[in-house]
């Protein structure tokens, strides 16, 4: 497993230098259905990336109900970690690469081809000298840093527990190329990214900007504890199963969030954003808590910090009666796992 990510991650903000390009740019509905959302001028990956489809008239899947009748079991609560930890840089196309010390680099250039390095000599990324991540004052934790670099519109995403700098220390970087609908890291690996599913990070986080925009034009990522996760299963977009969970929910499944929910006890616009977004584009099970709650990931620090705490926060309301398990497809299952 190269990332085991706990319940706490989740939050938002830009490299200092270019703060002018805030957030998800929101023209339209019209705009997003066409385009698919963008940050920084880029495209977060192509219309038709997994996490851009819209969903809300997409089939059921056979066992629907049966999932979601373990997941009331096994693993209940539905939570939000207010107000999160995860961060993202934006740089220019002139940022210069620098070294990075990490144990393994993977992803894809802008040709499409796929390249992985178990000792990852001569990683490189466009970190800047003000980059801010994850945690990143704090030892013995959960670390998540990402680049995105305009021009290119190259996204860079590293993990570790605990690096010892913003360019040593850690575990992996992987480098997704955003102008690609079809980023799929290869099942042959049998690897997880930043996230353990080894889908992309940035894409599944809740950021303020987008949701102060009134519209969220992605699916956003749930992450589950242990007994809800299906043990050496997964499905696309994920790329990688749990070898240590107990549950029946494998990486990648998808569930959305009812039509018919009841918004009526709901206060203030926040929360029925991410609603909106539920029931269109759903959620993704990406990742193992260390907690026995599932969570969204939450974004925003600093000066972009505008969650109002009473509003967000409705979203703990939800429960698994509130959606259905989208179909899933093919369930990929580990080779050596057991």
């Amino acid at each position: 497993m190269t990332a085991q990510d706990g319940g706490s991650d989740a939050q938002a903000n830009q490299d200092s230098a270019t703060a002018n390009d805030s957030g998800t740019d929101s023209e339209s509905d019209a705009d997003a259905a066409a385009s698919g959302p963008t940050l920084g001028g880029c495209p977060m990956f192509g219309a038709q990336y997994a996490y851009n489809e819209d969903i809300s008239q997409a089939p059921l899947d056979t066992g629907s109900a049966t999932h979601l009748s373990t997941l009331k079991s096994v693993a209940p609560v539905i939570g939000l970690d207010y107000p999160g930890g995860e961060v993202y840089n934006i740089v220019p196309a002139s940022q210069a690469s620098v070294p990075v010390g990490t144990t393994s680099w993977y992803g894809f250039d802008t040709t499409g081809t796929f390249a992985y390095e178990a000792d990852a000599g001569g990683a490189t990324a466009p970190i800047p000298s003000n980059v801010q991540y994850e945690n990143m004052t704090t030892p013995n934790s959960d670390h998540h840093m990402m680049v995105l670099q305009q021009g290119s519109c190259q996204l860079f995403e590293m993990y570790a527990y605990n690096p010892t700098s913003a360019t040593t220390g850690w575990d992996v970087l992987i480098h997704w190329d955003l102008n690609s609908s079809s980023e799929q890291i290869p099942d042959a690996l049998e690897v997880g990214s930043t996230t353990a599913a080894g889908t992309p990070l940035l894409p599944g986080v809740i950021w303020p900007d987008e949701v102060a925009a009134g519209v969220i034009e992605h699916a956003v990522d749930i992450v589950m504890p242990g007994s809800a996760i299906a043990k050496c299963q997964y499905v696309h977009p994920a790329s990688d199963g749990a070898w240590s969970a107990t549950g029946q929910f494998p990486y990648g499944a998808r569930l959305r969030l009812k039509s018919t929910f009841d918004t009526s006890s709901f206060t203030g616009t926040q929360a029925l954003v991410v609603i909106r977004a539920l029931q269109k584009y759903g959620m993704f099970n990406t990742d193992i808590s260390g907690e026995t709650r599932s969570s969204f990931r939450l974004g925003g620090i600093g000066n972009s910090q505008t969650w109002v705490q009473a509003d967000i926060t409705q979203l703990t309301q939800l429960t698994w009666d509130d959606f259905d398990v989208v179909d899933l497809g093919t369930v990929y299952t580990m080779k050596g796992c057991n």
